[in-house]
This record gives C-alpha cells, sequence and structure tokens, in this order.
C-alpha cells in the first residue's frame, strides 16, 4: 500500500495557541513548516480561553518584573524552574503584540495604552491583566488567519499516534487522517509538542476541550522525554455540580467570591471566607478536604454564598466588574441554577473541575527537550507554572514559549539532516492494524473506565492507599487496550481515533499517579489526606519521570536547580 510522506524542517504537532506560534515563527525564521491538528487549527483549549492575559508589569504603578516572578514562584509553592518564569515574565509584552499583530484585540484606552483589570486574580501583588472584548473563540480566528497567512502547510483533522525515534532522536512523527483513515509519515529535522495538557483525563469532571487527554505526555514519554511535577493538577475551585449535562461547566475563580463571598457546607456553616486573594489550589484544597469530612451537598459540592458582596459599596463596585468581566461565568451559573443565582441572590453549588497541567515535558527556556530533535511549548511543557498556575497566565504562557519553540526549532533544523522514510514503517504497520480489530474492548469503554478511575482514586484530594487502587485500575485497563474490538470503517471511524488516544491517556495517567505516589506531602495542587503538610525538612524537589519498559519510572532532584 502506498504511503503519503511528507518532509519538513520543523513539524508542530497540535494548533492551539502555542502550535500556531510556533508554526508561525519558524516559517517566519525561513523553516519549512508542516502544523498537524487533530481538530481544525484554532481549537483546543485556547478556543474556550476567557481572553485574559498577563501582559507586562506597569512600573509606572509600582510594579515590576521581579514582583512578577516572586509572584508565580510563591504561587506555584517553589516547583517552578526561574528559568522560565524569567523569560515567561520578560516575553509578556512582545506576546502580546505578536496576538495583536495576528489580528487579535486588547482593550486599550483613548492614548492607546493597554488597559489592565483593576482587580487582580488570586496570588498576583498587582494587575498585569489584559482582556479582550471578545473571548477565545475570536482569538482562534486570528490564529487560523495567521497561519493561513504563513507559509506553513496544514494538515488538519489528523492525529499524531507516535513519534519516531532513530538513534535516539526524534525525526518526525507517524500519524492518521481521520477523514479518510490513510496514515501518513511526517519526517522533520525539528519536531514541537504542543498538543496541550490532558483536563480531559478527568471528563466529566472537567472545564477542558474533549479532545486534550494527554496526547502530549504520552508522546514525549515514549519518545525518551522526561516529563516534571505531572502530579500537579490544577482544578479550578469553582465548578458546576448539577444537572448533569453541566457538570464541570466553570463558574469561577477565586476573584470571582469577590471580598465578601463565602463557603458554606451542608449544614449552613462557614467553611471560608476572604476567598479572593487566595489561590486556585488553596481554595480547592478547602472545599475537598471538608466534602471529605462529611460537609457536602447533596449534588456532592459546597456552597458558594456571594450574597454578602450586595450589602457594601466595595461589594456593589467588585459585582459591577465582575458582570463587565466575568459574563461567561455568570452566564454558566444561571443556566444550572437560574437567574437568581447569577443575580448573586441564590447560592451556587460548586465542587473543583481539571483545569490545568503544571507538569509536562521538561525544557530548558528555549523549549528544547532532553531528546535531540524535540521541543515543547504550552501546557505540553511543564516547569513553568510549578504547583499552581496563577490566573490569567496561560495564554502568556502558550504565547511566549510557541514563539520560543519555533524560533529555536527553525535554527537548529538548519544542523540536522532528514531520516529516510523507513524510519516509519513499523509506526504505519500499527496504525494500519488497528481497523477492524477483532477483540472484546471497545477503546470508549477502557476511555471512560480510565476517567472515572482518575477522578475517584487520583483527583483533587488524594491518599497512598487510592493511588496504589488507580495504579492497578491502569495496569488492567493496559491489559484490555490489547484486546480491542474496532469497526472496519476507513472514513470518521471514532473508534481509530479513541484507540490512538488511549495509549496516551494511560502513560499520562499513569506518570500522574506515580508521581502523586512519590510526592508524600501537600504541595500546590497535589493534596494528600495522609501527608496533609508541605514536608519543610528538606529542599523543595521536583518529581521527574521517564518511560522505560513501558512503564513510568520517578527520580527526584532539587528544585530551582
Amino acid at each position: 500500500m502506498a504511503t503519503d510522506v511528507r518532509k519538513a524542517d520543523v513539524l508542530v504537532i497540535g494548533a492551539g495557541g502555542a502550535g500556531v506560534m510556533a508554526a508561525v515563527e519558524a516559517a517566519r525564521a525561513g523553516a519549512g513548516v508542516i502544523l498537524l491538528s487533530k481538530e481544525p487549527v484554532g481549537y483546543g483549549d485556547t478556543r474556550i480561553a476567557l481572553g485574559a492575559m498577563s501582559t507586562s508589569p506597569d512600573t509606572a504603578a509600582g510594579d515590576s518584573e521581579d514582583a512578577f516572578v516572586e509572584d508565580m514562584i510563591r504561587g506555584g509553592e517553589y516547583l517552578n524552574d526561574p528559568r522560565l518564569v524569567r523569560a515567561l515574565v520578560a516575553d509578556a509584552m512582545d506576546a502580546t503584540l505578536t496576538l495583536e499583530g495576528f489580528g487579535h484585540v486588547f482593550l486599550r484606552n483613548r492614548e492607546g495604552v493597554l488597559t489592565r483589570m483593576e482587580v487582580p486574580p488570586g496570588g498576583h501583588r498587582a494587575s498585569r491583566v489584559i482582556s479582550s472584548p471578545w473571548l477565545g473563540v475570536s482569538m482562534c480566528h486570528a490564529l487560523r488567519s495567521a497561519a493561513a497567512r504563513a507559509d506553513i502547510e496544514v494538515l488538519e483533522e489528523t492525529v499524531c499516534s507516535e513519534l519516531l525515534v532513530e538513534d535516539g532522536e526524534v525525526v518526525g512523527a507517524a500519524a492518521l487522517r481521520t477523514m479518510t483513515g490513510e496514515p501518513i509519515a511526517l519526517l522533520a529535522k525539528s519536531t514541537v509538542v504542543a498538543a496541550g495538557g490532558a483536563g480531559s483525563l478527568y471528563y466529566p469532571h472537567t472545564d477542558c476541550m474533549p479532545a486534550v487527554v494527554g496526547d502530549s505526555f504520552g508522546l514525549g514519554l515514549r519518545a525518551g522525554a522526561e516529563l516534571v511535577d505531572m502530579e500537579q493538577v490544577q482544578f479550578l475551585p469553582f465548578g458546576i455540580t448539577h444537572p448533569p449535562a453541566l457538570l464541570g461547566i466553570p463558574c469561577g475563580e477565586p476573584v470571582v467570591a469577590g471580598p465578601f463571598g463565602r463557603l458554606l457546607n451542608n449544614r449552613g456553616e462557614v467553611v471560608l471566607e476572604n476567598i479572593m486573594p487566595m489561590t486556585r489550589a488553596q481554595v480547592a484544597r478547602v472545599i475537598v478536604e471538608e466534602i471529605r469530612k462529611g460537609g457536602g451537598t447533596e449534588h456532592g459540592g459546597l456552597l458558594l454564598d456571594l450574597a454578602p458582596n450586595l450589602k457594601s459599596r466595595e461589594g456593589e463596585f467588585f459585582v459591577a466588574m465582575l458582570k463587565k468581566f466575568a459574563g461567561p461565568f455568570l452566564e454558566g451559573a444561571r443556566k444550572a441554577y437560574g437567574r437568581e443565582a447569577a443575580e448573586f441572590r441564590v447560592p451556587w453549588d460548586v465542587l473543583p473541575t481539571a483545569h490545568y497541567n503544571m507538569g509536562g515535558i521538561r525544557t530548558d527556556e528555549w523549549c528544547r527537550s532532553r531528546v535531540p530533535g524535540l521541543y515543547a511549548c504550552g501546557q505540553a511543557q511543564g516547569g513553568v507554572m510549578g504547583g499552581n498556575r496563577l490566573g490569567s497566565t496561560s495564554l502568556t504562557e502558550i504565547f511566549v514559549f510557541g514563539k520560543r519553540a519555533g524560533r529555536t526549532a527553525a535554527e537548529e533544523a538548519r544542523e540536522r539532516g532528514r531520516a529516510d522514510q523507513g524510519a516509519a514503517c513499523e509506526a504505519l504497520d500499527r496504525l494500519r492494524s488497528l481497523r477492524g480489530s477483532r477483540g472484546s474492548r471497545r477503546p470508549v469503554e477502557l476511555k471512560r473506565r480510565l476517567q472515572g478511575l482518575m477522578w475517584e482514586k487520583a483527583g483533587p484530594l488524594r491518599d497512598g492507599q487510592g493511588l496504589e487502587k488507580a495504579l492497578d485500575g491502569i495496569g488492567a485497563i493496559r491489559e484490555g487496550a490489547k484486546n480491542l474490538r474496532i469497526t472496519d470503517l476507513s472514513r470518521c471511524n471514532q473508534e481509530i481515533l479513541d484507540a490512538i488516544e488511549l495509549p496516551h491517556m494511560l502513560a499520562t495517567a499513569e506518570a500522574i499517579v506515580v508521581s502523586a505516589q512519590e510526592r508524600r506531602e501537600s504541595r500546590g495542587a497535589h493534596v494528600r489526606s495522609d501527608f496533609p503538610g508541605r514536608d519543610e525538612e528538606g529542599p523543595v524537589q521536583n518529581i521527574l519521570v521517564e518511560m522505560r519498559d513501558g512503564r513510568c519510572i520517578c527520580r527526584r532532584r532539587e528544585a530551582g536547580k
């Protein structure tokens, strides 16, 4: 059977904000670029972003780059790689202007100066946050337009099954065109992984897009990359609990509580006040610990009471700001709980929802992994956010490091040769063998089983016994994945897509669980009921994961080194 073979200097896997930025920057640097996307270009979690983005500090107002760096590292509970944090802060304005050059618009005053939001998200000492009159959909239209204008070959609705490794170096990828069912070999001198995080590993308890299941981490692990702090999964503290169709939809982060909002348990007792300045991880922890004690509502959450904000001038001012800048959160609450809830007169039933992966492929500040030819950016990359991401920094991250990854990959591609087609033969044979498999297990059933297991045993509150059961469950699902039943349809075969995603999900889940077992403390977004405090005796340590003989192995290193 003839094989479709494409060749490029730079291959970018993933076409959300980080991937498009990397592809455009690599093309500007003179590289021949292929941009591969499982979905249409401009999808992924970038498409559902609320549009708030941290930019460079306003020094005229007393803010500074050093203060921004300190806030991120303090909020990340000292797990961050300081090199990456400094790079994000230093390049924040450049990323902002580049995105505006793509056609996206941020709010500015009459003098053309960027307008920063008056109320900073939790963990920020000053407001560095700019916003747009439009949300992620508009941003992704701008990204799609930028990709169309650049000299880039775009492959949409094409899913990557594995990276091609030859003599310890990544030389491209194998993929499947989902519309036709045809495998394709992509040979490249440099490969950038920008396929997002793994929020949907916790479906339905997530606000992430369904396709964001851990492809980046599975691809990286199986190619020899090292992951860092995979146990650090951020759960947005306020997610909707019911009705089932809206479960996991976000209705806010700590700042939404306002100056006087409070959390109540099922007995009407105040569990938490002064929520607004806290980080997402801190608030999520309080919620899950109270639920574990038996304080949860009939729908499994706590009650977020915002009504006290209506009783003071300060609170009313905040409510007006919230209606102006957080409309999607309020709309989610209105759809779930009614108009009175959206007007803050009725409490919201809230439960943490999987939102973001702080962990990921370990890189240097120019997005190089330890594997030659392999780069990572966006949520695929670990080390930037440490143990907790401060609000509004994710868009900054994807555009700063997307640009850096594209530039580095293009420059270093000039120094490498290109592998021949033989590097892809076995990978393509594995893809062809999926269609019409006659086993007994449907891939989607195994995916749903894994997602339920991760929420129950490796979700916002963990313990050693549950993590051990999670690891056993992952092993059982992996065994089941050896016996798949897949229809023999060639075009638009969702079961083949599920079968390709499943190994990435299993590898990512195992990395999260073994890292959570290894971190015997509660730090950042990682909370263990059997180790409730931070380990203050020794130096703060990162947990590193690599794959050996098909299994995830951990080791430690001192953070910040």
